[in-house]
């Protein structure tokens, strides 16, 4: 559903364009098509432009096309399409293949004799023509999630209709980036950093074959990755690879991902998709762990799947009473605390290890929630309860019908 870099000579009419670099890189998504006339691009792209160099208004030197690859690698464009002939660049040197090469980043040769203006109309209908369909595909695609009923025959009729291959089991990822203290005092940081992953998310699907576009759903991505049903097991280590790849890319935040059950119908995406920004909360939550599978939240798929919440909220306030529903900076340090002495089996020392603290501050700490709480921790059956309801509570921030005041003051929600 998105034209890449190695579509571009795919295109009817652009066959003589070459592959002559980066072909790694051949997935990199085309945001639009840009000509290049001063002897620098980085002040005028702002990632996934298709650069054409032409050499016509500016005389491209060796290490002047060396530059423009270094700025495009630097400013995240799609590739360069550097246009040879006898005139201008007679061909491109073997230092810009190499470096190109070296960075992953496509370049593409193109004849003078292949006008320009060709070349940009075909590139800018077929980016249109894929944005139109692209529309049709997501609005399809969200009306499933959000539940709105239809036939499965019917479903599928549509999907058909559209291009989607729906015949396979797929598994839905939810995507997020976790917050850190630098994103939070530059959001537009933060607002680059998710259009970089969305990108990055793209290409990653766009190069495993997957033609289903990236979802934005409220705070979260939304993938679908299409799974044959004798080759499930491989599921974990590639959705693991893709995370690892995501990582890679962000140093100032964090980037989580839940995992839903596979499904085998497109009618129960709003299932999967429940399935998967319910494993993401818990990675978004969780200090060390950044990847949940639906399958691994145990009893917290219960409480999920309990459509009275006001009984999982009338629970949360009994057992976690005033630190219920709170998110100021020291409740959220005492859940965090709390959390941390669950998963060491109320191992003190451990807890304090695992959470770079001192035993004494730690044992400071329990003493205040214990204050708050109005019982011992001490107490296993209490123990137990109050680590379900942090659980719940969890499951209950998480699930999109309902907010925090209407935990607070409306349970029937």
């Amino acid at each position: 559903m998105t034209i890449c870099c190695a579509d571009i000579p795919r295109l009817p009419g652009l066959e003589n364009i070459t592959f002559r670099a980066g072909l790694q890189g051949g997935q990199r998504i085309v945001r639009w098509p840009y000509v290049a006339e001063n002897d620098t691009i980085q002040p005028w792209v702002s990632g996934g432009e298709l650069v054409f160099v032409t050499g016509i208004n500016h005389k491209r030197s060796e290490a002047n096309l060396c530059q423009l690859v270094r700025e495009a690698i630097d400013s995240h464009v799609a590739g360069l399409v550097i246009l040879t002939g006898p005139e201008f660049i007679r061909k491109i040197p073997k230092q810009v293949i190499t470096l190109a090469n070296q960075h992953n980043l496509p370049i593409l040769e193109q004849p003078y004799d292949l006008k320009m203006v060709l070349v940009t109309e075909i590139i800018s209908n077929a980016i249109v023509q894929d944005n139109l369909l692209g529309k049709s595909v997501r609005l399809f695609l969200t009306k499933l999630i959000n539940g709105q009923a239809q036939a499965p025959e019917l479903i599928h009729l549509r999907a058909g209709e559209l291009g989607i291959h729906d015949s396979r089991a797929f598994s839905t990822l939810a995507i997020r980036l976790r917050d850190t203290p630098t994103a939070d005092s530059d959001p537009q940081a933060l607002l680059k950093a998710r259009q970089a992953l969305e990108q990055q998310i793209s290409e990653l699907l766009k190069r495993r074959g997957i033609d289903w576009p990236v979802l934005n759903y409220q705070q979260d991505f939304l993938a679908i990755w299409p799974v044959d049903d004798d080759q499930t097991a491989d599921l974990y280590h590639e959705v693991e690879r893709m995370l690892s790849l995501l990582q890679k890319s962000f140093s100032d935040v964090d980037v989580c991902m839940g995992v839903s059950d596979l499904q085998h119908d497109l009618h129960t995406l709003s299932v999967a998709t429940d399935q998967a920004r319910q494993a993401l909360q818990f990675a978004v939550k969780h200090q060390h762990k950044t990847l949940f599978f639906y399958e691994q939240l145990g009893i917290a798929k219960l409480f999920a799947a309990v459509p009275q919440r006001n009984l999982l909220a009338d629970f949360c306030k009994q057992y976690l009473g005033e630190l219920c529903f709170e998110k100021d900076p020291a409740t959220l340090e005492m859940k965090v605390t709390l959390n941390h002495y669950f998963n060491h089996f109320g191992h003190q020392q451990q807890t304090a290890d695992a959470m770079g603290i001192h035993r004494n501050t730690l044992s400071y700490r329990l003493n205040k929630i214990e204050q708050r709480l109005g019982y011992s921790l001490q107490d296993p059956f209490l123990r137990l309860n109050l680590q379900n309801a942090l659980l719940m509570e969890q499951v209950l921030f998480h699930h999109h019908s309902i907010d925090e005041q209407s935990l607070v003051t409306d349970y029937s929600k």
